[in-house]
């Protein structure tokens, strides 16, 4: 059985950029505004699940 880590489920069920934003956001407790470096990993997440989804 694959164990899951503590943010983002699965080691593998995640892209690298999506795994990445994880990791900068944390657990707040409270909402705030995502950072443009954090829209663009969130783009760029978005873009690599979209070939990954393509190429099953």
């Amino acid at each position: 059985m694959e164990q899951n880590s503590k943010i983002g489920g699965k080691k593998d069920s995640v892209t690298p950029s999506t795994r990445l934003l994880n990791q900068k956001l944390g657990t707040s407790p409270a909402p705030r505004m995502l950072t443009p470096s954090e829209i663009a990993l969130l783009r760029q997440s978005k873009q690599e699940i979209a070939r990954r989804i393509a190429a099953e």
